[in-house]
C-alpha cells in the first residue's frame, strides 16, 4: 500500500548505461574548467603549477573514487552471491563522488 515501507529495499535499475557514461564524462570534463580554470584567474603569471596540480588532483580523485566504488561493490556482490561481478553504474557513481 501507499506509504508503507518495503521489507527490503528495491533497486531502481538504470535506463541507459551509455547515456550515464556520457553524462559522467561530460561532468568530469567540466570539472577541469572549474578546478584548474578557476586558479588561473587568481594566480600570477609564474604560478601555472597551481592549475596543473588542480588538474592532477581532479583526475586522481575521480579515478580513485571510481576504482574504490567498483572494488567495494564487487566484494559485496561476491559475498552475497558468490559470483564476482563488476557494476559499471556503481563505478560511474564513484567517479562522480571522487570529483
Amino acid at each position: 500500500e501507499k506509504g508503507k515501507p518495503f521489507d527490503e529495499p528495491k533497486d531502481i535499475p538504470g535506463h541507459s548505461a551509455p547515456l550515464q557514461f556520457l553524462g559522467t564524462f561530460c561532468l568530469w570534463f567540466g570539472w577541469y574548467g572549474f578546478n584548474p580554470g578557476s586558479t588561473l584567474t587568481i594566480a600570477s603569471e609564474g604560478q601555472g603549477n597551481v592549475a596543473a596540480l588542480a588538474a592532477v588532483n581532479t583526475t586522481l580523485g575521480a579515478a580513485a573514487g571510481a576504482i574504490s566504488a567498483m572494488v567495494t561493490k564487487s566484494i559485496l556482490e561476491k559475498r552475497k552471491t558468490g559470483i564476482m561481478t563488476y557494476d559499471l553504474t556503481s563505478t560511474m557513481n564513484g567517479c562522480l563522488t571522487g570529483l
